[in-house]
């Protein structure tokens, strides 16, 4: 019996029966952190997203969202973390990377503006064989009080980032 015959897949939430996941990360409440989370507010409002796409904004909780998936019996083909950074690049400058790509310093802690949870990302794609990629936009340093709003350069690196995402996956404007 495959795991399609044992489960019973319309009873799992929508994310767990995805093609692709993408996934916002971010808090919308320090600034530039916000950037993951505006990326899937730009992609849900500006384009058709099909049902084998699921675009989420899971605000701090990706961890979480993370572990349920490597436990689970079913997995995603692919899944797009989007998040801020600090790596002294120019502000609003959106790279697309792998995991493998994810500074190793990451691998044992979590911060609210650096790509989280690396460890995880490499055991999706390492063990589960789940593609993994991750748009991030260097914003500097956050602030460390309640600021909410993008800055203008970030702002624009939403545009960015939605693009990208969009063209991987031939989705069509609104």
């Amino acid at each position: 019996m495959d795991i399609e015959q044992s489960l019973d897949l319309d009873s799992l939430p929508a994310f767990c029966q995805a093609r692709v996941l993408v996934l916002g990360v971010g808090n919308v409440l320090f600034g530039d952190d916000g950037f993951g989370p505006a990326v899937v507010e730009s992609l849900l409002r500006d384009y058709a997203i099909p049902d084998e796409i699921y675009v989420m904004d899971v605000g701090t909780g990706v961890r979480k969202l993370l572990f349920t998936l490597i436990l689970g019996d079913v997995l995603p083909n692919e899944i797009v973390i989007v998040d801020a950074v600090d790596w002294g690049q120019r502000i609003g400058e959106v790279k697309v990377i792998s995991a493998d790509e994810l500074p190793a310093t990451k691998i044992d802690d979590f911060s609210l503006h650096q790509v989280p949870t690396s460890n995880m990302l490499r055991e999706l794609q390492d063990q589960c064989q789940v593609k993994v990629t991750v748009v991030v936009c260097d914003v500097g340093i956050l602030p460390q009080r309640i600021e909410p709003g993008l800055s203008p350069e970030t702002a624009q690196a939403v545009q960015t980032a939605s693009w990208k995402i969009a063209t991987q996956f031939s989705l069509e404007p609104l």
